[in-house]
């Protein structure tokens, strides 16, 4: 079995989260990508068995829900990378995650942890400004 640079990229980018165990986020989420995308970062949201996730890829932020096992996991929310300015987080009860846009409205989300949650918003700052990921 072959695997797509994106399953790969998207594996390893959400192998740097504190996860849950939530089968679709592992199964799902990677056949909604295009093959040879290059996934960056990953932010997986609030624990239970159908989460939302943040992804960022270099062309493309998406919002995708994890869905049961007679459905699929779907894209809620897409636009292009170049359209996100910023990503904020400020901790607190229910806090959310928010992508600022150039134009049109925000996209939001609940995390699951608050430590990842900084970091997502620390390292996206981080490519916005510099095109790369910290190292």
């Amino acid at each position: 079995m072959t695997t797509t640079r994106a399953a790969f990229t998207y594996a390893s980018a959400l192998n740097r989260n504190e996860l849950f165990e939530s089968p679709g986020l592992r199964r799902d989420v990677p056949s909604l990508l295009h093959p040879e995308e290059e996934v960056l970062l990953v932010l997986p949201g609030v624990a239970g068995d159908f989460p939302n996730v943040m992804i960022a890829t270099a062309t493309r932020f998406l919002l995708v829900s994890v869905a049961g096992p007679l459905k699929r996991a779907k894209i809620q929310r897409e636009v292009p990378s170049s359209e996100v300015e910023s990503v904020r987080y400020r901790p607190g009860i229910l806090s959310k995650v928010r992508a600022a846009r150039t134009s049109g409205r925000d996209i939001t989300m609940v995390p699951n942890r608050k430590v990842v949650a900084e970091r997502f918003s620390h390292e996206f700052g981080h490519l916005i400004r510099t095109g790369s990921l910290p190292s």
